[in-house]
């Protein structure tokens, strides 16, 4: 359609150039003053030029239409605008490009957007770009004998002899339309296969850092807010990509090409046009859902950080009105914040159950007697901790199960560690500082008479201990995530020990005991029943845990030694004073007379 006005003008120019030429034979200016609306309706008819062109260039950017058409639009751009196949095919491609932009804005540009659109956006450009090469290959590319089809458009024409049917003896005209057509079958040359693989290459490294930019000032990656949907998004952009419905036009011109239908259109079409085996989701999205993992894991520990608030915690530890505090008080005073081990949990020596599905009650006790002795703020935050710890990593592992599951665990592995490393780290500073305000604080309580009662003080060290007792012992998933990542199995195949006590994990994990080893063998037996990705990666990773893990246990471990110390210290000063007072008032100690 477009290409048959794009001619039809060429030869009206023809015409009115025989009409004007002013050394022919005919008289110009006789025929203008014939017809003085020649003048006037050939400027009409020239603006037709610029209308085909920017009709056909408008063609170009409708969806949904067959891939005759477009070579129709191609072909009248090139004939109005003088185009040689390259800009052509760039000109091609830039459209394509449009619709990718289109297709992103319009998802980007909804402030509603969930992860859902952003997946569907991502599935549609996708399917763009493969029907795009698909389209370059059977518009441009020269497969055995058989001429591409943008070539048997341009250069199929009527003979002249029947373009003038209207105009007698059209010699001249039917000469310049010949001419014309060699000047255009001159320009109109084959493109290498070369060029066009390199050309499409480069263009789907722009459509790449085109669909993981900042649209309308969001990227829409950032819609999506879990490892979990980021690897429903990455499935279901894989089974694009594997689709042979996207493919569905090429399939004739594939089996052209083939002699037989094809089942993998997409592999087929890869090797023809783009001379490789490019792996779209490698050259698009696999970097940028990498990075958008990091920032969900960033997300996950921030949100921990404003979560918990230990400082608070510990200054809630307060006098109560009218409550007298002083050492005979704190000494007969009841406990209800913690600091008491009221059971002993019993039979704990032997191991080897504790491997099981099913709680013991010995099991039970312990959790009781440990909620007990830390108190309910001890026993929240670790919890909070803890329960922080668990989300991101089975996140984590949620992204993980893919193909590249092996190449990402090397990066998101230590990145995981470091943001759970410089989390927890963050709190120990928070705890040193309180604590060596707690010592500041009772080194100066006879010099200031608005200070802290030292019962108080040393209150709030012990719940300093109690809490970093349980981070260090009790907090399973920081040991978990700076351990060994084989472990982290767990989470990939059947719970192998749901059930089993935190604190043996932690301690037995850290050591590296027998019970370690013996629970390792049990894990990777286990997974070996598994094909999951994320666990086929897992058993090859390093066996051994991230030094920061020792780091860490250090720095606990020091700083409960010093939280109890003050404790120790204020404890036995208070009964050495009250043992000096006794002795003083002692009246068989001051008597002269031996003993008997």
């Amino acid at each position: 359609m477009f290409l048959e006005a794009a001619a039809r003008y060429i030869r009206a120019k023809h015409v009115h150039s025989i009409l004007m030429l002013p050394d022919g034979d005919l008289d110009h200016n006789n025929i203008l003053s014939n017809f003085p609306l020649l003048q006037h309706q050939w400027q009409i008819v020239e603006s037709f030029k610029a209308q085909i062109s920017q009709r056909s260039r408008e063609r170009l950017l409708d969806r949904g239409l067959s891939v005759a058409a477009y070579a129709d639009a191609l072909a009248a751009v090139a004939v109005t605008d003088d185009l040689d196949p390259e800009r052509v095919l760039g000109l091609f491609l830039e459209a394509r490009k449009n619709w990718i932009l289109h297709t992103l804005t319009a998802s980007a540009g909804n402030g509603n957007a969930t992860s859902s659109v952003a997946i569907s956006a991502f599935c549609d450009v996708l399917n763009i770009i493969q029907v795009t090469i698909g389209q370059v290959g059977e518009l441009f590319l020269h497969v055995m004998n058989d001429m591409p089809l943008f070539y048997k458009v341009i250069l199929d024409s009527p003979p002249a002899s029947q373009l003038f049917g209207g105009i007698p003896n059209p010699d001249e005209e039917v000469r310049l339309w010949k001419s014309f057509r060699d000047k255009l079958e001159s320009v109109t040359v084959m493109l290498h296969k070369t060029f066009i693989s390199s050309t499409c290459w480069r263009w789907v490294r722009d459509c790449g850092a085109q669909i993981i930019s900042k649209i309308n000032g969001r990227y829409l990656i950032d819609t999506i807010p879990s490892g979990q949907e980021l690897r429903t998004a990455e499935k279901l952009i894989r089974l694009t990509m594997e689709s042979k419905e996207v493919l569905q036009e090429s399939l004739e011109w594939l089996k052209s090409v083939f002699g037989s239908d094809i089942e993998l259109p997409w592999n087929r079409i890869r090797e023809l046009v783009l001379e490789g085996d490019l792996d779209l989701w490698n050259e698009i999205f696999e970097d940028a859902f990498v990075r958008r993992m990091k920032m969900i894991i960033d997300s996950g520990f921030e949100d921990l950080t404003r979560a918990v608030n230990v400082s608070d915690a510990i200054h809630t530890i307060v006098v109560t009105s009218g409550e007298k505090m002083d050492f005979e008080t704190y000494l007969i005073r009841p406990s209800t914040g913690g600091g008491v081990w009221f059971a002993e949990p019993n039979n704990l020596k032997k191991l080897g159950p504790l491997l099981g599905n099913r709680a013991l009650p010995e099991e039970d006790n312990l959790q009781s007697c440990l909620n007990a002795y830390f108190g309910p703020e001890v026993s929240q935050i670790r919890d909070q901790v803890d329960s922080c710890c668990q989300r991101v990593l089975e996140d984590l592992l949620s992204f993980l199960e893919s193909t590249n599951a092996s190449v990402r665990l090397k990066d998101l592995v230590p990145y995981l560690q470091n943001k759970c490393y410089d989390c927890v780290s963050a709190i120990l500073k928070e705890l040193q500082t309180e604590l060596d305000n707690l010592y500041t604080a009772i080194g100066s309580e006879h010099k200031e008479s608005d200070s802290v009662p030292p019962p108080l003080i040393v209150e709030r060290s012990l719940f300093i201990g109690r809490l970093l007792f349980a981070f260090e012992n009790y907090s399973k998933h920081i040991a978990l995530i700076l351990g060994s990542p084989r472990f982290w199995v767990k989470y990939t195949a059947p719970a192998i020990f749901e059930k089993l006590p935190s604190s043996l994990w932690q301690s037995k994990a850290v050591n590296g005991s027998p019970f370690s080893d013996s629970l390792g063998r049990q894990i990777l037996t286990s997974s070996e029943r598994q094909s999951s990705s994320a666990t086929a990666a897992l058993l090859g990773a390093n066996e051994s845990a991230s030094p920061k893990l020792y780091d860490l246990c250090k720095i606990m471990r020091e700083l409960c030694v010093r939280a109890y110390s003050l404790w120790i210290s204020w404890l036995s000063d208070e009964l050495s004073v009250i043992l000096s007072r006794e002795l003083g008032q002692d009246d068989g100690l001051s008597a002269t007379t031996p003993l008997r």
